[in-house]
């Protein structure tokens, strides 16, 4: 993965309070609605723990121990909030379109590559933690 990549991109798109993840949030209900209900009405405390989680994620990619503790506990967590695994493909995607959005005509195809390729382990792992916790179950 383009450490480097990532980083100047989310630079980019990320912007003051929040705003990266508020809009994520809007993109994700008007895209999938069905997931809405599944958040309380102000999702701001969501966004910020969002981009928390996407700084944090950022900050260890070179600490494989880290990721994988983390994200297995996080997805584990998720699976009890009845998060189904087609969600993380709903959630990358409108990530990405967010991104996109929010970087304008200096948003790159190598952009979403490098961040298509990032949310894609992050849902691999979080997905682990999620059939972790339904074993034990």
């Amino acid at each position: 993965m383009d450490k480097g990549l990532l980083e100047r991109s989310l630079v980019l798109v990320d912007g003051e309070e929040d705003a990266l993840t508020r809009r994520f949030y809007d993109v994700l209900f008007t895209r999938y609605p069905q997931v809405q209900p599944m958040f309380s009405a102000d999702v701001r405390p969501q966004a910020a723990m969002l981009r928390q989680a996407v700084i944090a994620v950022i900050e260890h990619l070179d600490d494989a121990q880290w990721l994988e503790s983390t994200l297995h506990a996080l997805g584990a967590r998720h699976e009890g909030l009845g998060v189904t695994a087609p969600m993380y493909a709903a959630v990358a995607e409108c990530m990405i379109a967010t991104m996109q959005e929010r970087g304008g005509p200096e948003w790159t195809p190598a952009m979403s590559a490098a961040w298509t390729e990032a949310l894609g382990a992050v849902a691999t792992m979080m997905l682990a933690g999620y059939r972790d916790a339904e074993s034990v179950a």
